[in-house]
């Protein structure tokens, strides 16, 4: 995979997590407001810069483990996404931003979005990749039955 390629799918990237955070975010807001004291421009800014370095750790992180690009989904792989998940948001969010205390019971409530802001995301890519290899592979199928009724009719 190109470098290109890499900084699209990883910018792609910020704004899936982006989105799906916001939209946790206010969903929770909604059903238990505890945001009460923020300043929506400010806390946007904040998270948007928290998606910017998760993205940026994980193209590093992609193209340090896995200078092909094929892409397989390990164990390994895995973790170390997730890892560059949390380490952006319990790094900025809890001591910079004061999102959470890092050392109470509030952390719970970040732990649990952060796990389900990855799996979306990862969702998302992993239906969008299927999705793509089934178009690939049937344009290739009909490349080779249009080849194959070409022969025939020669």
């Amino acid at each position: 995979m190109t470098s290109f390629k890499r900084i699209k799918k990883y910018f792609i990237s910020y704004c899936i997590s982006y989105t799906i955070a916001s939209m946790i975010l206010s969903a929770l807001q909604y059903i238990y407001p505890v945001m009460t004291d923020i300043n929506v421009w400010q806390f946007n800014i904040e998270l948007s810069a928290v998606c910017l370095v998760i993205a940026v750790l994980m193209f590093f992180s992609d193209y340090l483990t896995d200078p092909s690009g094929e892409e397989k989904l390990t164990p390994l792989g895995f973790a170390i996404g997730f890892a560059d998940v949390a380490v952006p948001v319990l790094g900025m969010g809890g001591p910079l931003f004061k999102w959470f205390d890092l050392f109470s019971a509030q952390i719970l409530f970040p732990l649990i979005i952060i796990a389900a802001v990855y799996l979306a995301t990862l969702a998302l890519f992993i239906i969008n990749d299927k999705l793509t290899e089934k178009a690939i592979n049937r344009k290739i199928n009909e490349r080779k039955e249009m080849m194959k009724n070409e022969q025939q009719n020669n």
